[in-house]
């Protein structure tokens, strides 16, 4: 399955499925894949943007089918979700020194509507977790 299968199957759900006008004049980003906890695709997560920021997102399952669409109340900058560099910066910001930060990947935590970019530390267990504004450091417990 291709990024334009993705992508295609997002555009047919948006007509269907969003009923909200200021999507009218929304962009569909890139298709991003949300892997499991085994690193395989779960599903898709496909942004709707303005220059505003992100309105909301479709998220497909492995087969296309809508999973959800969700809309944000105030839209977050797209870059909070769809910029690699600024999720790797906000990453670093609450790394330990020293921490070897690997990149991120869009994945969730227990449910899959907890959608969240996971960058892990590559020199110790653990991982730090990017989900818009929100970062959580996860170490094992000791």
């Amino acid at each position: 399955m291709s990024l334009e299968d993705v992508r295609t199957a997002a555009e047919a759900l948006l007509r269907n499925v969003v009923m909200d006008r200021t999507t009218d004049a929304a962009t569909l980003e890139q298709p991003i894949p949300v892997l499991g906890p085994a690193g395989e695709v779960d599903s898709w997560f496909v942004a709707l943007t303005t220059e505003e920021g992100i309105l909301g997102f479709l998220q497909l399952e492995r087969d296309l089918t809508l999973h959800r669409y969700s809309a944000f109340d105030r839209p977050p900058p797209a870059s909070a979700w769809l910029d690699a560099g600024a999720i790797e910066e906000r990453a670093q910001a609450a790394a330990a020194e020293g921490d070897e930060l690997g990149e991120p990947v869009l994945t969730y935590r227990g449910n899959r509507d907890r959608l969240t970019w996971r960058v892990p530390i590559r020199n110790r267990p653990g991982a730090i977790y990017v989900a818009g504004d929100y970062v959580d450091v996860s170490l094992p417990a000791t």
